[in-house]
Protein backbone atom coordinates (compact mmCIF):
# COMPACT_ATOMS: atom_id res chain seq x y z
CA UNK A 1 0.00 0.00 0.00
CA UNK A 2 1.41 3.48 -1.12
CA UNK A 3 0.85 6.42 1.52
CA UNK A 4 1.32 9.64 1.70
CA UNK A 5 2.32 10.91 4.82
CA UNK A 6 1.96 15.01 5.55
CA UNK A 7 3.00 16.47 9.04
CA UNK A 8 5.29 19.26 9.57
CA UNK A 9 6.67 17.62 13.12
CA UNK A 10 9.93 16.11 11.76
CA UNK A 11 10.02 13.71 14.66
CA UNK A 12 6.34 12.50 14.07
CA UNK A 13 6.88 12.26 10.47
CA UNK A 14 9.41 10.39 10.85
CA UNK A 15 8.02 7.80 13.63
CA UNK A 16 5.18 7.36 11.52
CA UNK A 17 6.97 6.58 8.65
CA UNK A 18 9.05 4.07 10.17
CA UNK A 19 6.18 2.18 11.76
CA UNK A 20 3.82 2.00 8.48
CA UNK A 21 7.01 0.68 6.58
CA UNK A 22 7.65 -2.10 9.35
CA UNK A 23 3.86 -2.69 8.75
CA UNK A 24 4.85 -3.07 4.89
CA UNK A 25 3.61 0.30 3.40
CA UNK A 26 5.28 2.49 1.18
CA UNK A 27 5.39 5.69 2.62
CA UNK A 28 6.24 8.93 1.25
CA UNK A 29 6.43 12.13 3.61
CA UNK A 30 5.87 15.88 2.99
CA UNK A 31 6.15 18.55 5.48
CA UNK A 32 3.90 21.60 3.11
CA UNK A 33 0.89 21.60 0.95
CA UNK A 34 3.19 22.31 -1.63
CA UNK A 35 5.45 18.91 -1.53
CA UNK A 36 1.91 16.97 -1.03
CA UNK A 37 1.10 18.50 -4.05
CA UNK A 38 4.32 17.95 -6.18
CA UNK A 39 4.12 14.05 -4.90
CA UNK A 40 0.42 13.62 -5.57
CA UNK A 41 1.19 14.74 -9.33
CA UNK A 42 4.22 12.00 -9.39
CA UNK A 43 2.92 9.15 -7.66
CA UNK A 44 -0.27 7.36 -7.00
CA UNK A 45 -0.97 6.73 -3.50
CA UNK A 46 -3.79 4.28 -1.65
CA UNK A 47 -4.33 6.76 1.47
CA UNK A 48 -3.06 10.15 2.75
CA UNK A 49 -2.70 10.99 6.43
CA UNK A 50 -2.50 14.69 6.93
CA UNK A 51 -1.95 15.98 10.43
CA UNK A 52 -4.15 18.95 10.97
CA UNK A 53 -2.18 21.87 11.91
CA UNK A 54 0.95 22.08 9.49
CA UNK A 55 2.56 25.01 11.34
CA UNK A 56 1.09 28.52 9.06
CA UNK A 57 -0.97 26.02 6.73
CA UNK A 58 -3.67 23.25 7.31
CA UNK A 59 -4.16 20.10 6.40
CA UNK A 60 -7.96 20.78 6.52
CA UNK A 61 -7.03 22.96 3.64
CA UNK A 62 -5.19 20.38 2.27
CA UNK A 63 -8.37 18.19 2.08
CA UNK A 64 -10.45 20.24 0.81
CA UNK A 65 -8.49 21.26 -2.15
CA UNK A 66 -8.43 17.10 -2.71
CA UNK A 67 -12.06 17.13 -2.61
CA UNK A 68 -12.55 20.34 -5.12
CA UNK A 69 -9.84 18.11 -7.62
CA UNK A 70 -12.30 15.17 -7.35
CA UNK A 71 -9.23 13.11 -6.06
CA UNK A 72 -11.04 9.91 -4.39
CA UNK A 73 -8.13 9.13 -2.21
CA UNK A 74 -9.19 8.24 1.31
CA UNK A 75 -8.04 10.55 3.95
CA UNK A 76 -7.09 10.06 7.74
CA UNK A 77 -7.00 12.92 9.27
CA UNK A 78 -4.85 13.30 12.83
CA UNK A 79 -4.88 15.50 15.42
CA UNK A 80 -3.22 16.71 18.69
CA UNK A 81 -6.92 19.12 19.42
CA UNK A 82 -8.66 16.77 20.05
CA UNK A 83 -12.74 17.65 19.77
CA UNK A 84 -16.28 16.86 18.63
CA UNK A 85 -16.08 20.20 16.65
CA UNK A 86 -12.70 18.87 14.86
CA UNK A 87 -13.87 15.87 14.21
CA UNK A 88 -17.11 17.40 12.14
CA UNK A 89 -14.92 19.66 10.42
CA UNK A 90 -12.52 16.97 9.68
CA UNK A 91 -15.24 15.40 8.36
CA UNK A 92 -17.00 18.04 6.60
CA UNK A 93 -13.86 19.03 5.00
CA UNK A 94 -13.68 15.35 3.33
CA UNK A 95 -11.74 13.13 5.45
CA UNK A 96 -12.36 9.60 5.83
CA UNK A 97 -11.34 8.92 8.93
CA UNK A 98 -9.95 11.09 12.24
CA UNK A 99 -7.32 9.81 14.76
CA UNK A 100 -6.70 12.29 18.11
CA UNK A 101 -2.94 12.31 18.87
CA UNK A 102 -1.21 10.54 21.01
CA UNK A 103 -2.62 7.02 19.86
CA UNK A 104 -1.86 3.64 20.02
CA UNK A 105 -0.16 2.46 16.82
CA UNK A 106 -2.32 -0.19 16.48
CA UNK A 107 -5.05 2.46 15.99
CA UNK A 108 -3.46 3.76 13.43
CA UNK A 109 -2.70 0.22 11.38
CA UNK A 110 -6.32 -0.41 11.68
CA UNK A 111 -7.58 2.75 10.40
CA UNK A 112 -5.37 2.61 7.55
CA UNK A 113 -6.55 -0.94 7.03
CA UNK A 114 -10.28 -0.11 7.27
CA UNK A 115 -9.84 2.77 4.89
CA UNK A 116 -8.14 1.35 2.11
CA UNK A 117 -10.38 -1.84 2.41
CA UNK A 118 -11.14 -2.78 -1.29
CA UNK A 119 -14.84 -3.77 -1.45
CA UNK A 120 -15.31 -6.70 -4.07
CA UNK A 121 -15.27 -5.84 -7.56
CA UNK A 122 -19.29 -5.63 -8.94
CA UNK A 123 -20.86 -8.71 -10.72
CA UNK A 124 -20.71 -8.89 -14.12
CA UNK A 125 -24.50 -9.66 -14.73
CA UNK A 126 -25.75 -11.02 -18.35
CA UNK A 127 -28.82 -9.73 -19.12
CA UNK A 128 -29.33 -7.40 -16.22
CA UNK A 129 -32.15 -5.14 -16.41
CA UNK A 130 -34.57 -8.08 -17.22
CA UNK A 131 -36.64 -9.17 -14.60
CA UNK A 132 -36.11 -12.39 -13.62
CA UNK A 133 -33.33 -13.36 -15.98
CA UNK A 134 -30.27 -11.74 -14.63
CA UNK A 135 -27.59 -14.29 -14.26
CA UNK A 136 -23.90 -13.77 -13.99
CA UNK A 137 -21.89 -15.05 -17.00
CA UNK A 138 -20.77 -18.40 -15.23
CA UNK A 139 -23.99 -18.99 -14.78
CA UNK A 140 -25.38 -18.72 -17.83
CA UNK A 141 -22.31 -20.97 -19.34
CA UNK A 142 -23.00 -23.46 -16.91
CA UNK A 143 -26.51 -23.58 -18.13
CA UNK A 144 -25.03 -24.40 -21.76
CA UNK A 145 -22.97 -26.76 -20.70
CA UNK A 146 -25.57 -28.53 -18.74
CA UNK A 147 -28.03 -28.51 -21.90
CA UNK A 148 -25.62 -30.21 -24.08
CA UNK A 149 -24.97 -32.54 -21.81
CA UNK A 150 -28.38 -33.73 -22.30
CA UNK A 151 -28.40 -32.83 -26.42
Amino acid sequence: MNILLLDDDLRILRFLKRGLEADSHTVATATSHSQGWELLHITEFDLAILDVFLGTESGLEFCRKLRHHQHRLPVLMMTAKDSAEMALESQEAGANGYLAKPFAFDDLIAQVEQLTRKSPPPSHSFLTGVPGLAMTLNNFCGGLLFLNWFV
